[in-house]
């Protein structure tokens, strides 16, 4: 008797465990192949701020990994130049999930080794939250991540 509710129990727990790996499995193949889509919609909205802020004058390149927790709420972008006849040889967009009084915003800087990090703008459709973000975002919390620049591009392989 006792061997046949232990049969049942086990073929229960069985089953839950199938079901539970089964939709393990398709959650991690459907966030695995959103993956490249999320990159390539974070690299328009870089490419956007960029020209929004500096018109025709950088090309969002190749998305690097970030190997470090902070990767959760940054990205890093390689980006280019668009004219051949500038000085500047490489420059790294970062963009980060900032915290702010309005919840949480994309803040883009631009870094290259010889002028430091930059605030570029936020990744935000313009318009009134735009507004919003540049009255309520102190300069201290823009000066913070600007110094976390630089650590988040060493984390990204950048010397």
């Amino acid at each position: 008797m006792l061997e046949n509710e232990m049969k049942a129990a086990l073929k229960k727990y069985g089953i839950f465990l199938g079901i539970l790996a089964g939709m393990t499995a398709l959650v991690l193949c459907s966030v695995l192949l959103a993956r490249g889509s999320w990159r390539r919609g974070l690299a328009l909205a870089v490419q956007e701020t960029l020209d929004a802020h500096y018109p025709d004058t950088y090309a969002v390149g190749n998305f690097m990994d970030i190997s470090a927790p902070i990767a959760t709420s940054a990205a890093v972008f390689s980006v280019r130049p668009r004219r051949a006849n500038t000085t500047e040889l490489s420059a790294y967009c970062v963009i980060v999930r900032m915290p702010t009084l309005a919840g949480a915003a994309p803040a883009l800087f631009l870094y290259s080794p010889r002028a430091g990090a930059q605030f570029v703008g936020y990744a935000l459709d313009p318009g009134k939250a735009a507004h919003v973000m540049n009255a309520t975002v102190q300069r201290s919390m823009i000066a913070y991540w600007q110094k976390q620049v630089p650590l988040i591009l060493g984390k990204a392989g950048v010397r």
